[in-house]
């Protein structure tokens, strides 16, 4: 008997059953931690943009101060802490976001009217219920360990994901039965309908969630098995400089000015300041098809004559190095913007669903064994299922 025809019948399948329940039982509270944690850090920036409204929105002017001077501003505030990046918000009212980096406090976003080159606050990022659920998602609490354990994982959850499609297949003449939902049958048949159903629907998603979630344990694995199947390289390195003074940097209105005119028609978003005398300014835009919410294509301006070094634009990149790139979009559901963002949230949450059912089907299993339920079962005439979910 065939697979196809027969799957149950098959020895294979009986033995994938078996990783797929033992994985499933023993690593399903974990999948259920990390993908609801994944749920909830999807639209993670634009919550705590939503609870600090008074920090985000201004009344607009006709013209923004000088972006030297408000950079100058911020790093004389917060002489402990070192700038990472800017965010540049451009509609109008908007502030600017400065995210700065302290030893002792750690991640500290700073709030700037532009219009008035004014501090508004801060949003401190320790003791964050948001913060906590992205470091339990990312790396489970325990650092770079957390994150190499993550990266196994994703595999399990990958492995279980795949496993369980191959379990769903019930054969040629009963393919109807794997889209079947009996709404009017015992509780336990409808537990069973719940799980194939759901996990048919997600499995695909959490592959691709796992997969692409285990790249930041392993990145140079990834990088290299992209190189070889593409052929092409994976990184490119970032242009460096022989290195500067501060005292002969150019002045910072002229670097942003000169890198939103390097990409016309792009929107400037992310602005990274040169953190070592080597190091060049580097600012983001958004193309149209940019999968980052941030943008994938990169300026770099020299620190001392604010000349454009180099324009990166994502499309015109190798085919490995895009690939690469496109993890972090595929990842976080940012490919289509809010519709397969929302899609991610509901994934998310559907490994809760087959774990509760699938411990709810490996405790029928399990109870239908028991000697006082098998003589109860042997009093009561047995009518034969189509299908063992049941």
């Amino acid at each position: 008997m065939s697979f196809w025809s027969a799957p149950r019948k098959v020895l294979w399948r009986k033995a994938l059953f078996q990783i797929h329940l033992w994985l499933g039982v023993l690593l399903g509270l974990y999948f259920v931690v990390v993908a609801l944690t994944g749920s909830i850090i999807v639209y993670k920036k634009e919550i705590e943009r939503s609870q600090i409204p008074h920090l985000t929105r201004v009344e607009p002017l006709a013209q923004r101060q000088s972006f030297s001077e408000i950079v100058a501003k911020v790093k004389a505030a917060y002489p402990h802490a070192t700038l990472s990046n800017v965010y540049l918000y451009w509609q109008a009212g908007d502030t600017f976001s400065f995210r700065m980096q302290s030893k002792s406090e750690g991640r500290i976003q700073v709030y700037v009217d532009p219009y008035r080159n004014r501090i508004l606050g801060e949003d401190r990022y320790q003791d964050k219920f948001l913060q906590w659920a992205y470091d339990l998602h990312v790396n489970l609490l325990l650092g770079d360990l957390g994150e190499y354990l993550n990266g196994w994982g994703g595999f399990g959850l990958a492995l279980v994901s795949v496993s369980g499609l191959v379990i769903w297949w019930p054969g040629r003449r009963w393919w109807r039965q794997g889209f079947r939902y009996e709404s009017r049958a015992r509780w336990k048949r409808q537990n069973y309908d719940l799980h194939k159903l759901t996990g048919f629907v997600s499995s695909f998603a959490l592959v691709l969630l796992a997969l692409t979630g285990a790249y930041w344990s392993f990145p140079q694995t990834y990088e290299d098995l992209l190189a070889f199947f593409t052929a092409s390289p994976v990184k490119i390195p970032t242009p460096r400089v022989n290195p500067v003074a501060a005292s002969h940097q150019a002045s910072l209105d002229l670097v942003l000015e000169n890198a939103i005119k390097a990409i016309p028609g792009g929107t400037p978003t992310l602005f990274r300041p040169a953190a070592k005398p080597n190091e060049v300014h580097s600012l983001h835009h958004i193309l149209p098809g940019d999968w980052r919410t941030q943008g994938d294509n990169v300026v770099y301006i020299h620190p001392a004559t604010a000349e454009v070094v180099r324009v990166t634009l994502h499309q015109q990149l190798p085919l490995g190095a895009r690939l690469q790139r496109d993890i972090y979009g595929l990842h976080f559901g940012t490919f289509w913007g809010h519709p397969s963002r929302l899609a991610w949230v509901f994934t998310g949450i559907t490994p809760a669903i087959l774990f509760v059912t699938g411990l709810l089907m490996w405790w029928n299993r399990s109870l239908s064994k028991s000697p006082k339920h098998s003589r109860q079962a042997a009093a009561v005439p047995v009518l034969q299922q189509a299908d063992p979910g049941s």
